[in-house]
């Protein structure tokens, strides 16, 4: 299952790249207004850093798509016990022992919530949401990277090898914010070991930090809308630097039914 988690590279990316971070006070990582313009030496504030989702994608393979996608819907699509597409928990062990093989969970993790969201017509959201329970109740962290999205040409005659697409879009996203939260102990220690490079990073429980953040990628996407009996899936190859000019290791995310 380690093609199913394509997610923990870009994860590793992302931190490294986020210029900076900022402290409020709410007590949730999405929509937030800032009671401060503060900052700290690690950090530059900013207002807000949605995760809601929200709107609709339009122009990629001259389609519309909308909603929330992960490499893990698959599975509970196919009824794998574990993966529950009704709240997106995925509670199954060997896919938590996996993850955390790649990334070291916080201690205690029993659950976790691995999936993107559309947010606005140019816009996405990377969250990543852990939990100490079964069923994704009581959170132990959470993190979340926007990204603000660039739809451009179309290509063809690209390889199907494997069952690969023919055609596709390119698109660019940059990340706009990063917005992190640790719900108890073991979440804050969790943060500081995943933000060791933020000097003077000192994470207060149940505190939100939302933070200027820059990284861009170049990637196809090819969507495949909902069919009678599947639901719609967005395959994916990216690049740090420049459009991939074909597929050569593409990862599927399935739509939410």
């Amino acid at each position: 299952m380690s093609k199913t988690y394509f997610l923990l590279a870009m994860i590793g990316c992302i931190i490294v790249t986020i210029s900076s971070c900022a402290k409020e006070k709410e007590e949730t990582s999405d929509d937030a207004a800032s009671s401060s313009s503060s900052s700290s030496s690690w950090c530059t504030e900013v207002s807000s850093c949605s995760a809601t989702p929200s709107g609709s994608i339009t122009g990629v393979d001259n389609d519309t798509f909308s909603g929330v996608f992960s490499v893990f819907h698959v599975y509970g699509d196919n009824g794998t016990s574990g993966f529950d597409n009704a709240t997106d928990c995925v509670s199954n062990e060997d896919a938590l022992g996996d993850l955390n093989s790649k990334m070291t969970l916080p201690t205690g993790t029993n659950s976790i919530i691995l999936n993107n969201a559309v947010t606005s017509s140019s816009s996405f959201a990377e969250r990543i949401y852990t939990y100490s329970d079964t069923s994704c109740s009581t959170e132990i962290t959470t993190v979340v990277f926007s990204y603000n999205l660039t739809v451009g040409d179309n290509v063809s005659g690209l390889t199907t090898s494997g069952g690969n697409p023919s055609t596709a879009t390119e698109v660019t996203y940059t990340q706009s914010c990063g917005a992190i939260k640790a719900s108890s102990d073991a979440g804050v220690t969790w943060l500081k070991t995943m933000f060791s490079d933020w000097s003077g990073f000192d994470p207060a429980v149940g505190t939100s930090y939302k933070c200027e953040a820059t990284d861009t990628k170049y990637a196809l996407w090819k969507y495949t809308p909902e069919r009678t009996s599947w639901p719609g899936a967005l395959v994916e190859e990216t690049s740090s630097s420049a459009y991939p000019s074909d597929w050569s290791d593409p990862d599927t995310m399935t739509f939410l039914p």
